[in-house]
């Protein structure tokens, strides 16, 4: 099918998904508005199906294939059909609204991508292996973008989340990896490129490239919805941490498992708000070389961070000990 769609044959596999997921009442509601609802969906589902041909290598540019077989596509035909329902005018208290759910929660089983009808999607999309994918009710997506599995664009909160755009807006040409979390009404400019496995909460200028370059587990003891940012690095020989901290925090060195590192010492050399420093020393020679990569607990009154592998403190340890080889782990 490559460049070339046979629309006539889109058509009826549209209308096909229609009566094979509806109800002959629902049906019977859509009944005179069956044209203007076919005619964009269509036109914008031959776009999708072109993109996915000529950007996925393996579907070897057979958009046959892609329609027939592929699931995560599946998703997307699906929102076209409901997204041109939703829109539909309804005078009828929500009978389209109740169709368009029903529509994408058909195409939700099919796939595991979960696509509301609400949002608003660019033209030329791409949901490649889209299974776990959640695009919230206020997202908004601009054209010729990119999205793998388990990507969630949705809130920043849990339950109970306020009415009103609450969802991220991404611009035009956003590739987006396995994995990534765009939580809240932030601004993805265009050409952006997110790695897997981000976790982007803030504004993302145009052009830009965000990869994950440490990771944290944040754990809390209070009811605020205030996050502690913090951050650790090993470099000439010291180890900074540094963000919302003060001297009172307490800095443990954990090994691959997460066990207090023996034979090592935190020796503060700077306390200052927003940074710490520290030199290490050792106490005893070590029994067996620890288990890498090495992580650093933050405490305070209220929270409690475990900053994963910050870098190079695994090495400044390694060279401290002078242990070889060391056994990786974690």
């Amino acid at each position: 099918m490559g460049g070339f769609i046979d629309m006539q044959q889109l058509h009826d596999e549209l209308l096909t998904h229609l009566i094979t997921t509806l109800s002959p009442a629902q049906m019977a509601q859509l009944q005179p508005h069956l044209a203007e609802l076919i005619q964009p969906a269509a036109q914008e589902v031959a776009e999708d199906l072109i993109a996915y041909a000529w950007r996925d290598p393996a579907s070897r540019g057979r958009g046959e294939l892609i329609l027939e077989s592929y699931a995560s596509f599946k998703a997307v035909l699906y929102y076209r059909l409901a997204h041109c329902v939703w829109n539909l005018p309804d005078p009828a208290h929500g009978q389209f609204c109740a169709i368009a759910l029903t529509l994408s929660n058909q195409g939700k089983l099919l796939s595991g991508a979960e696509i509301h009808p609400a949002a608003r999607i660019g033209r030329r999309f791409v949901l490649d292996h889209g299974f776990g994918t959640v695009i919230g009710e206020t997202c908004e997506i601009g054209n010729d973008c990119y999205i793998l599995c388990g990507v969630t664009l949705g809130a920043r909160g849990i339950a109970n989340n306020p009415d009103g755009k609450r969802h991220p807006r991404l611009g035009n040409n956003v590739e987006v990896g396995a994995g990534a979390r765009v939580l809240g009404y932030v601004l993805i400019g265009d050409n952006v490129f997110i790695s897997p496995s981000c976790v982007i909460t803030q504004d993302v200028p145009a052009g830009t490239k965000v990869k994950v370059v440490n990771q944290i587990q944040l754990q809390k003891n209070d009811e605020s919805d205030a996050s502690n940012y913090l951050g650790a690095f090993a470099l000439d020989e010291r180890l900074h941490v540094v963000g919302e901290v003060d001297i009172s925090h307490r800095v443990t060195l954990l090994d691959a498992d997460f066990h207090p590192l023996s034979g090592v010492v935190l020796e503060p050399t700077v306390k200052e708000r927003h940074h710490l420093q520290f030199r290490l020393r050792t106490l005893q020679a070590p029994t067996y070389p620890p288990r890498l990569p090495l992580n650093l607990k933050v405490c305070g009154a209220k929270f409690e961070v475990t900053l994963l592998s910050p870098p190079g403190l695994s090495a400044m340890v390694r060279r401290l000990l002078q242990t070889s080889p060391l056994i990786v782990g974690g």
